[in-house]
């Protein structure tokens, strides 16, 4: 199976220091937050957070830092704040910090017993107003145990506006904005060898939890109201948009004999056109990336890197993508394309 070939154009190159490190262990290096895709990083135990530019010229239009003698840090997981502050979610605690590194206020719940089993997560709402976390829920060394929580957590001051139990417990978990419309949050929820999805609604006090289609997890960038997911065994590729039929491709029918999807950020690189790697093992990053139709998930072609090899492309919506190599990172764009 023959793909037509195209050239990526590399726009602008950066070095990140500490992303490969924090790569390592972390579920929060590729955030997308208040319509911006966001890089974490952990230079000599620092947590820095990069805004990636709308201008595709450049990488990245701002960072934030957080020196290791914060109360949090490093550790945690990190979700960079609207106001310019930064939220640390660790096992047992979540702290707000001001633009300054200053800490605003600082909220408590019983940790994990396990903290390698269950580890929380944090994002704002599309307002900016209230700061939502995954923790632990109430008697968790009861059986039945009734699952872990988000909490809806008032971003001026910390005050718990609302929560919902989650079907999970003492799972991973990593929070995603949509890119265009920040009120649509996903959760994905690493529990053993079970994932979940779900997509989180706040409507004033009532935050609701529904699943979207099935329980593997939700991917890369989401635009305009659709998203995808992907199989974690690379067998499969969905995308699901609320008023259209699920669209869903295997692996086997659209790409080479012996090759899957790999990585875990396959992602709307523009409305029509999504970026995806393939290879024949899912942990190598010997990879090939795919440009496939939008709303079909048929490939449209393959990319040639110009003398460069690169492993998980991240789609950024606007026509571009990064790679990443240790602490370098790449932006890129279809040679010819404007």
């Amino acid at each position: 199976m023959d793909y037509a070939r195209t050239t990526a154009r590399l726009l602008a190159e950066e070095e990140l220091p500490g992303l490969a490190a924090r790569a390592r262990d972390h579920l929060d290096t590729f955030l997308v937050r208040h319509q911006a895709c966001w890089l974490v990083s952990e230079p000599g135990g620092d947590v820095v957070v990069g805004r990636v530019a709308a201008e595709s010229s450049l990488v990245f239009a701002e960072r934030r830092r957080l020196p290791a003698t914060a109360a949090d840090a490093p550790g945690g997981f990190v979700s960079p704040l609207p106001d310019g502050g930064l939220a640390v979610a660790g096992n047992g605690r979540v702290t707000v910090y001001d633009a300054d590194a200053r800490v605003r206020w600082t909220y408590e719940f019983e940790p994990w017993t396990d903290p390698n089993a269950g580890s929380p997560a944090c994002v704002t709402d599309g307002g900016g107003r209230h700061l939502l976390v995954t923790t632990t829920g109430p008697g968790m060394t009861d059986r039945p145990y009734p699952g872990d929580r988000c909490v809806v957590l008032d971003l001026s001051d910390g005050r718990t506006v609302t929560h919902t139990t989650l079907p999970s417990a003492s799972a991973g978990y990593i929070f995603q904005q949509s890119l265009t419309d920040p009120a649509q949050i996903f959760l994905d929820a690493l529990q053993g060898d079970t994932f979940y999805s779900r997509v989180l609604t706040l409507a004033g006090d009532t935050l609701r939890a529904e699943t979207v289609g099935d329980d593997e997890p939700l991917a890369g960038v989401s635009l305009g109201g659709a998203l995808l997911q992907l199989d974690v065994g690379g067998e499969w590729l969905s995308r699901c948009a609320a008023g259209q039929d699920e669209v869903l491709v295997e692996a086997e029918d659209i790409l080479p004999e012996g090759l899957c999807f790999v990585g875990h950020r396959p992602g709307f690189l523009d409305p029509n056109r999504v970026l995806v790697a393939v290879a024949e093992e899912a942990d190598t990053e010997d990879n090939r990336h795919l440009i496939l139709d939008g709303h079909t998930l048929q490939p449209v072609a393959e990319l040639d890197y110009p003398g460069i090899t690169c492993a998980d492309p991240l789609a950024l919506g606007d026509g571009t993508w990064l790679t990443t190599e240790e602490d370098v990172v790449r932006r890129w764009r279809v040679a010819g394309a404007e």
